[in-house]
C-alpha cells in the first residue's frame, strides 16, 4: 500500500524532523505515525491535517485512513 502520508509530509517539509519539530512532537512518535507503525489518535490526525493543509473529507480520509476505502 503507498504511504500518502509520508508523500505528503515529504512534499512541504524538509525531513521528518521539521514535521515534528512543527507540530511540537518527538521526531520518533512523528517517525512512528509517518511511517505507519504507529496509529495516529484521531487529535493526532486533526493536527497532521491542519499542518498539511488537508481540507476535504476525501483527501483525508485517502491520507489517514486508506484502510477503510
Amino acid at each position: 500500500m503507498e504511504n500518502t502520508l509520508r508523500g505528503a509530509v515529504l512534499a512541504k517539509y524538509k525531513d521528518i524532523s521539521s514535521f515534528a519539530k512543527e507540530l511540537g512532537w518527538d521526531r520518533k512518535k512523528a517517525s512512528r505515525i509517518v511511517n505507519r507503525q504507529q496509529l495516529p489518535s484521531a487529535k493526532d490526525m486533526d493536527i497532521m491535517a491542519e499542518h498539511l493543509n488537508i481540507r476535504d473529507c476525501d483527501t483525508f480520509v485517502h491520507i489517514f485512513l486508506p484502510f477503510i476505502q
